[in-house]
């Protein structure tokens, strides 16, 4: 019940299973199908491939962005991701690259600067220093 269309050294062991081509192919599972052949896996993933970017690779290797707003309605992390935050919506955070001292803008629309800081307020933030908390809506915390 399994099918080889073409190629060479190719085993379909499953059932209802097929190869098209290509070489050295192993299929061992049941209703599965390889196309085969490296020029064929590569003009079907360069198909469903998005090549139009918002960023450009300069000389120097940056990705820089193209003359354009972005919009993020989640938010953006620079540095390290959390794991002891629940991000709120519309963030923004900058920090290191260890969750240890990752900062965490728990309030919506809430900022954070700095290392091992917490904006928990609504729109609240901490624009630097270490192990600070703006907890109040509005409320900000230059530093220290």
């Amino acid at each position: 019940f399994a099918a080889i269309l073409g190629g060479s050294e190719n085993s379909a062991l499953g059932d209802y299973s097929s190869i098209s081509g290509g070489s050295n192919n192993l299929i061992s599972n049941n209703h599965a199908s390889v196309y085969g052949g490296e020029a064929v896996l590569k003009k079907d993933l360069e198909a469903t491939l998005v090549f139009d970017s918002p960023f450009t690779k300069d000389a120097s290797g940056w990705w820089v962005a193209d003359m354009a707003m972005f919009r993020f309605p989640k938010g953006v992390v620079v540095g390290a991701r959390s794991s002891r935050c629940t991000y709120g919506e519309a963030t923004l955070s900058v920090s290191t690259e260890d969750d240890t001292f990752g900062n965490c803008p728990e309030g919506d629309g809430s900022v954070t600067f700095g290392r091992s800081n917490t904006a928990s307020g609504k729109w609240s933030s901490v624009i630097g220093g270490y192990g600070n908390t703006a907890s109040g809506s509005y409320s900000s915390i230059s530093g220290g």
